[in-house]
């Protein structure tokens, strides 16, 4: 019961200030997952990546040549189904004697994508190794409920991101395009966007799917299994 008043209260924090500077680096871990997602769908199709980018805006991209249709219809839903997936994995080994690797693995990933698709002189490699230096850090310093606390608020943010995300700018977004409700300018080309050309179903159809997906993700994952944890006899 202890670990589900926690889980609940990172999500709710992370929620509550998930547009404000203290959230931002980890919106920008989010947002790396988010790419490593498109990239790896990329590669399990195959297709040839030329570049990942993030930026301090908060926006990323990945770069791709998809061989055929299926490819490039997996690479656009691999951004937030990515993330969640990643998020799921995260929280999973968190419960598991892995735990303690977690942290080290994905800086080692960032580090490792980084160099190969982004380049050095980038800001993508200046967050990498800004995030294995706190990783290092928090291996330094030896602490076990520091180690915990970390992990899930980096696995509860991703799948937070994910919510947070397909909800405010994909379907209200999108909403907004459709019946033209405020004025924001052109609108920009979305994961959502790419799907609906490719598949000519809604954007707004795709932003409800990953927004259904992320929040039983976060259900089954976070509450449903510690709540059954709460419930188990001790023998």
């Amino acid at each position: 019961m202890k670990q589900t008043w926690r889980v609940l209260i990172i999500f709710i924090a992370l929620m509550a200030l998930w547009n404000t500077i203290i959230i931002k680096p980890i919106k920008l871990f989010t947002v790396f997952l988010h790419e490593l997602g498109h990239a790896f769908m990329a590669a399990i199709t195959g297709s040839n990546i030329t570049g990942l980018s993030i930026y301090f805006n908060e926006s990323g991209h990945v770069t791709s040549l998809p061989k055929d249709w299926f490819s490039a219809f997996l690479i656009a839903n691999g951004g937030y189904l990515g993330s969640v997936l990643f998020a799921i994995c995260i929280l999973l080994l968190r419960n598991t004697k892995f735990k303690k690797y977690i942290i080290g693995f994905i800086a080692i990933i960032f580090l490792g994508v980084t160099f190969r698709y982004s380049g050095i002189i980038s800001f993508t490699m200046l967050y990498s190794v800004i995030f294995a230096a706190f990783a290092i850090i928090v291996y330094m310093v030896q602490n076990e409920r520091l180690h915990d606390w970390v992990i899930e608020i980096i696995g509860i943010g991703s799948v937070t991101y994910a919510i947070y995300d397909t909800f405010v700018d994909t379907v209200l977004l999108q909403v907004n395009y459709q019946f033209g409700l405020f004025s924001l300018g052109k609108m920009p080309v979305t994961d959502a966007v790419l799907l609906s050309r490719l598949t000519h179903i809604p954007a707004v159809v795709w932003g409800i799917i990953w927004l259904g997906v992320a929040l039983f993700a976060i259900y089954r994952i976070l509450f449903r299994s510690n709540v059954k944890a709460a419930r188990t006899p001790k023998r």
